[in-house]
């Protein structure tokens, strides 16, 4: 029961017979091993072959990151002694980055011992380690505890035993209580001048059924030789699908001007992103009021033709030029910087050291050294542009689902450089999200399944806790592939990615785009964002105030198997009985797999109340929609 558990659970298993490690798990290993052996086979798949030829040996299986604790209470896993019965082995955690004591494998194993040619079950419950809930965990490690070689043993369904969700989840809005007002740019996408059929009446239609309300061009790294004027690449002849103008067509009037444009700064020049300016704004009157210099120009992956690529001085003598032109041509228009969270992260020239006025501390990381230059030649940026992947080419639902924290640090953590750095000016400064997705290396499966779309609406959940003034997601239609990460041990059905709200011939429809239809219903421009906690990590809440006397709540269950019943107490708000319901889940996913419609189901509530009891199913969204007249 325990293993069909956790295979049904797909929560964060580590292995479970498909010749590889999974969910991010990576081989730091001391010891003879192959993870696709055929000699003793579990359940009909291959299992982990373990020699130990030498003493003190280890299979040591490390995390990217590290986990929390308090979502498990055991590390389980089946062993086969092979040919030979008993074995001498300790289990040992990574905790917090120590190893906890060791603990004697045979202490819990059916039977008191490994045995020769039969599976039989270890578990380990977490508090045997002296793990806390609070604790963070990043290995497991089986070591040989003779100091002698050991015959070849087999290990499968290695992976962590959940913790049942509370028996009641404590939800608490104080509707008084104002955290940040809603900005129309968190309702925003990417698109792309590869997307050539952005300008067709069925994309038209999804964009406006879909809620977007601002919009980026012309798409990520591409920007950097990007010629606006041609509609061409550098030196390419042939020019793009989708020009600035079949852009702006649809993205002026819809974004009300509230959308980003990214201007060359790989190969361009400030008069030509000055030239754009006029064009868009003084020619064509689109009135588009935000301008990105360069995307993401830290990092080597994009085209730099400068003499010193990827620097960040150089990038701030550009930056003041390409703003004072832009400036100059529309003095209403407000221009970013590309910025990074972490004041050593893309130390590109250690040369340039600068130091933190606030610690004393020297950095040499794109952003503080950036900051200090743009502050000795007096410029401000008007906001600075962050984008976040919390994965690259491996994915696990379980790690996606609960690192939306990270939101809250970065931002934090931006604002107070640019506090150290540019001083009293830096109030001046807003704090942008120009892009995320799940996934930024090699499309999988995750970013077209109902785990990405949990992730989108609870990223912009996250991201209205903070100053933030606009949350993109990358990107409106973009592309399947199938050369990519689509382990069966990810949720979902499609067996390809997509980074795309949608497929470029648009028969696939993606749960990500249900997502942004649902956050419509929950939020609006000009809302009042409420303090909202949840007493459970998998159970978050986020609760928006409209000034039409509504009271919006959004729950998001990200246990991929249990429901979780929840206690919602509101404070400085009383709602009439009478509400409604929006909800995505899992029913809407499973129809869309059977070519059924996938649309967010409507349904009324005639009991609600300041303190009422409801059940949220597993990985789904809900909102419920509260009057108070």
């Amino acid at each position: 029961m325990l293993i069909a558990s956790l295979a049904s659970a797909q929560t964060f298993n580590v292995y479970e017979g498909y010749g590889t490690l999974e969910n991010g798990w990576a081989d730091w290993s001391w010891c003879t091993r192959n993870f696709n052996s055929s000699d003793y086979k579990f359940n009909s798949r291959p299992s982990i072959q373990v020699q130990y030829t030498g003493g003190w040996q280890g299979l040591a299986l490390n995390f990217s990151n590290t986990f929390p604790a308090q979502y498990f209470n055991a590390v389980s896993f089946e062993i086969n002694g092979g040919a030979t019965s008993g074995r001498s082995i300790n289990v040992i955690l990574t905790v917090n980055g120590s190893y906890t004591s060791a603990v004697n494998l045979n202490s819990y194993v059916h039977g008191g011992t490994v045995a020769a040619n039969a599976w039989n079950l270890v578990q380990i419950p977490l508090s045997a380690f002296g793990v806390k809930s609070t604790d963070k965990i990043s290995q497991v490690l089986l070591q040989e505890s003779s100091g002698n070689a050991q015959p070849s043993f087999y290990v499968s369904q290695l992976g962590w035993v959940p913790n049942p969700p509370p028996s009641t989840v404590s939800i608490n809005v104080n509707a008084a209580s104002a955290v940040h007002t809603v900005d129309r740019k968190m309702f925003a996408v990417n698109t792309a001048v590869w997307d050539n059929g952005f300008t067709t009446p069925t994309c038209k239609s999804l964009v406006l059924n879909g809620g977007f309300k601002a919009f980026r061009f012309p798409g990520g790294s591409l920007s950097d030789g990007y010629h606006w004027k041609t509609n061409t690449t550098d030196s390419n002849a042939w020019s793009w699908a989708t020009s600035f103008d079949d852009f702006a067509s649809v993205a002026a009037k819809q974004s009300q001007g509230h959308s980003f444009i990214t201007v060359n700064y790989g190969t361009g020049t400030p008069a030509e992103a000055a030239s754009w300016v006029k064009y868009s704004n003084v020619t064509k009157h689109y009135g588009f009021k935000y301008w990105e210099v360069g995307n993401e120009v830290y990092g080597n992956w994009e085209e730099d033709g400068h003499t010193l690529k990827n620097d960040p001085v150089t990038y701030a003598q550009q930056f003041a030029l390409y703003y004072k032109q832009m400036k100059a041509v529309d003095p209403t228009i407000q221009v970013g910087a590309v910025v990074i969270n972490g004041e050593d992260n893309y130390a590109n020239y250690s040369s340039e050291v600068v130091t933190n006025p606030r610690t004393h501390a020297k950095h040499s990381g794109w952003t503080p050294v950036l900051l200090a230059k743009l502050a000795s030649l007096h410029v401000t940026p008007d906001y600075i542009i962050y984008h976040r992947y919390p994965q690259y080419a491996v994915d696990c639902d379980f790690a996606l689902l609960t690192g939306n924290g990270g939101w809250s640090t970065d931002i934090a953590d931006m604002r107070q450089q640019l506090t150290d750095y540019l001083g009293s000016a830096a109030t001046k400064t807003q704090i942008m999200c120009t892009e995320n997705n799940a996934d930024a290396g090699t499309p999988g499966k995750q970013l077209c399944s109902l785990v990405n779309a949990l992730y989108l609406a609870d990223s912009f959940g996250s991201v209205l806790q903070t100053e933030a003034n606009s949350y993109v997601w990358w990107d409106l239609i973009n592309g399947q592939g199938t050369n990519s990460n689509d382990g069966p041990w990810l949720y979902g059905w499609r067996q390809y990615g997509d980074e795309g709200m949608f497929s470029p011939d648009f028969t696939q429809v993606y749960p990500i785009y249900y997502a942004e239809q649902i956050l419509n219903d929950f939020a609006a421009a000009g809302d009042t964002v409420v303090h909202t906690t949840s007493s459970y990590g998998l159970l978050t809440a986020y609760a928006a105030k409209r000034a039409n006397g509504t009271l919006r709540l959004m729950v998001i269950n990200k246990n991929s198997t249990a429901a979780s019943s929840a206690k919602i107490s509101i404070t400085g708000f009383t709602p009439v009985k009478a509400a409604t319901q929006y909800f995505y889940g899992i029913p809407q996913d499973t129809a869309a797999s059977q070519g059924k419609s996938q649309s967010i189901q409507t349904t009324g509530i005639t009991n609600a109340s300041a303190s009422m009891s409801m059940t949220f199913p597993p990985y789904s969204i809900t909102v419920i929609q509260l009057s108070n007249k």
